[in-house]
């Protein structure tokens, strides 16, 4: 039998660089088995592990050094040993590419998110659970749990929720809405002066322009127009020219609007679009109207989906007041009710099509 020791000094050697190649190989693939995965909104694909959540976003070690992905950039993530997340995000995307699957990914994700915050999971998982769960509730109009699940991110990683914005409150939901300016109030109190206080005081400006008459409303967002904060004025801005269109002030809405277009379109173009075709139906132009409505979910599908809901309903409520065909005017109420189920938009266009205004299909 021959020995190590019997072998040429070449052939050992060979055998040994052929041996460590095989091991390293080896180890390789075990660690990129074990590996944790993060693919962002822009498609880059990060290997790695993570490691924790700073006031930044998530902590991932990757090429032997240390970065921050904001959790907002993180698309998708995959985590060895937690098998659910990987099905939970996969559920999630479906839900923000709208289509007939949203509906059921909806529930999915949320059955899957809510598996996951535990006590018993890491800070940085409870977070991005939370930030899931909060953007499933605030896409669906769910405004309790987008609330209450917003809460629970704040006291977590109160600087990662500033910025985030609420879902609009509904005119038809007084009770509701009651019910949330109790709990605003005292969340308002218990942040003092956290960084995301002031998304909390917008919230309460919002349910309470909802709940009082509007002419008497509007001169309080006079200091929120004036901030230096380019965000506060943008938002007191959407809010000042919807107040000026359900009054009837249809001349200083447009005004307004002219004037803060180029801020708009800058920042939130899918605003401006959608408040320009409420402008032309309140003229009763619904043509003209129909066609500004149908841009945003042409050109801005995933902006606000909530609005873009809203836009295909009022789009159809223009188009059968114009006298269209009404096969045509049914394909917009179904688009709606399919790509962005749960949703109050959504909702309208179903009991448009339950009258009988326009066929169904």
């Amino acid at each position: 039998m021959e020995t190590t020791s019997s072998l040429p000094r070449k052939t050992w050697r060979r055998w040994c660089t052929r041996a460590s190649v095989l091991v390293l190989a080896v180890l390789a693939a075990a660690s990129a088995a074990q590996a944790d995965r993060v693919r962002t909104q822009v498609g880059i694909g990060l290997v790695g592990k993570v490691v924790g959540l700073d006031a930044e976003g998530l902590l991932f070690e990757v090429a032997g050094g240390r970065r921050t992905i904001p959790l907002a950039d993180i698309a998708s993530i995959e985590v060895d040993g937690v098998p659910a997340l990987a099905r939970a995000e996969e559920a999630y995307a479906k839900t923000q590419a709208g289509g007939p699957e949203a509906s059921a990914a909806f529930a999915e994700a949320e059955r899957l998110y809510r598996s996951l915050a535990r006590p018993s999971a890491p800070p940085w998982l409870t977070t991005l659970t939370y930030m899931r769960l909060y953007k499933v509730y605030a896409d669906s109009g769910r405004m309790a749990e987008a609330l209450d699940t917003y809460l629970k991110m704040a006291k977590e990683a109160p600087r990662l929720v500033t910025g985030l914005r609420f879902p609009k409150p509904q005119a038809d939901r007084t009770a509701d809405n009651q019910v949330l300016l109790k709990k605003v109030e005292a969340a308002i109190k218990e942040a003092g002066d956290k960084p995301y206080a002031q998304e909390l005081k917008q919230l309460r400006l919002a349910l309470r322009l909802l709940e009082g008459k509007p002419e008497e409303v509007l001169p309080l967002l006079g200091p929120m127009l004036a901030s230096a904060d380019p965000k506060t004025r943008q938002w007191a801005t959407l809010k000042q020219l919807e107040l000026l269109l359900a009054t009837g002030q249809v001349d200083e809405a447009e005004k307004r609007l002219d004037e803060a277009a180029g801020a708009l379109e800058a920042s939130d173009p899918s605003a401006a679009v959608y408040l320009r075709g409420r402008i032309l139906s309140d003229r009763g132009r619904h043509v003209s109207a129909a066609l500004e409505f149908l841009r945003v979910p042409i050109l801005y599908a995933q902006e606000d989906r909530l609005r873009t809901a809203e836009a295909l309903w009022r789009a159809g409520c223009a188009m059968d007041a114009a006298g269209l065909p009404a096969a045509e005017v049914a394909k917009v109420y179904n688009e709606a009710v399919r790509d962005y189920p749960g949703t109050p938009g959504a909702e309208r266009a179903k009991e448009e099509l339950a009258k009988g205004t326009a066929p169904k299909g």
